[in-house]
């Protein structure tokens, strides 16, 4: 993005945000620094996995449009929904015809069905993707705890157990989507056909923020845009790697850290795809607290951070769940100074200035 004049995301090594015993070593602290630089700035960052993590992300991609591609044309009515599904409970394939899009939400805990109560087939390697975004995640987590100045692993309280316990339903989940397959027949029976969804950018869902703590997506062509600090759309997954990927924090993670993380808006296009036989694939991981726990800032509070009267009450997660968060009541805080990052990289790169009260 640097050569075309936008600004660059913040691109850290998940090597380098991985804690251990000791002081923190330079890397960490830069790595930290930058990482929580750039989301504050463009409320995303790039991580990159080991180099060996690649052939997994690509293999799931893979499996992904396959997987969709055999789909029907058109998904039977009890395979169409929206935002009111229960949130800890999806599981499976389902569609959004209004957005172009079809999901698969991976649930360790949870086996997905068809209707006719038959066990569904789900893309390939799924376990491997959530265990290894899994523990990306709560590295990104734990980094981001650090920087705050929390005691370690501060939010592990509202996270689901590793390994689950028998029969527990993990919170955080897997999702595997498609946006605009061509032979997805959707959005035709909604007044939009394919000869015109080069008109529309992106749907009439403009922008969205996931109530996730941390979020990370993987998609195979770019099309991710994340609204900035300053209220810019950039698109953030062009130039990536095969084994990097983008982070941004959701609604969960504004709310235990008392507005101090924003949570990131962001939107999918949907034009451009045609000559794209499969669509835009993507994995997406969510990580989520757990449906049992509630959302408090006593670790913000403990750590000498002010909380505002709008964070001071605990909130169970379920309740923080079904509620609707506006554009309007996301509370943002003026305390960072501007960066930009350079593009291409190989390992973490700060101004020496940026780590000075780490």
């Amino acid at each position: 993005m640097a050569g075309n004049g936008l600004p660059s995301l913040g691109r850290v090594k998940l090597t380098d945000l991985i804690a251990t015993d000791g002081l923190p070593s330079d890397s960490y602290k830069i790595s930290v620094t930058t990482l929580t630089q750039s989301l504050a700035q463009y409320s995303a960052a790039i991580i990159q996995l080991p180099t060996l993590d690649a052939a997994l992300l690509r293999s799931g991609l893979e499996s992904a449009r396959l997987y969709f591609h055999q789909r029907a044309s058109y998904p039977p009515a009890e395979m169409i929904h929206t935002n009111s599904r229960e949130w800890c409970k999806t599981s499976g394939y389902y569609a959004d015809p209004q957005l172009w899009q079809e999901t698969f939400d991976y649930r360790p805990g949870l086996t997905p069905t068809e209707p006719s109560n038959t066990i569904e087939f789900p893309p390939a390697g799924l376990p491997d993707l959530f265990s290894l975004l899994g523990k990306a995640a709560r590295d990104i987590l734990d980094a981001i705890c650090y920087s705050l100045n929390l005691r370690s692993s501060a939010f592990t309280g509202i996270l689901d157990n590793v390994p689950l316990k028998v029969r527990e339903i993990s919170s955080s989940v897997l999702s595997v989507c498609c946006h605009s397959r061509p032979s997805f027949q959707g959005a035709q029976h909604h007044g939009l056909t394919q000869e015109d969804s080069h008109l529309v950018m992106f749907s009439d869902h403009e922008q969205q923020a996931d109530k996730s703590l941390i979020t990370i997506v993987k998609a195979d062509r770019p099309g991710l845009h994340v609204r900035d600090f300053h209220g810019r759309w950039m698109l953030v997954d062009v130039d990536l790697g095969p084994q990097e990927a983008i982070i941004y924090p959701g609604l969960a993670l504004y709310q235990a850290t008392a507005g101090y993380m924003s949570p990131a808006f962001h939107r999918v296009e949907m034009g451009n795809l045609q000559g794209h036989m499969y669509g835009r694939c993507s994995l997406g991981f969510k990580l989520m607290p757990k449906s049992m726990a509630s959302l408090n800032c006593s670790e913000m509070s403990a750590a000498g951070h002010g909380v505002e009267a709008q964070f001071q009450l605990p909130i169970a997660v379920d309740d923080f769940m079904q509620r609707s968060h506006s554009t309007d009541q996301i509370f943002t805080r003026h305390s960072f100074p501007s960066y930009n990052f350079p593009a291409t990289q190989e390992g973490p790169w700060i101004d020496e200035m940026l780590v000075q009260d780490l």
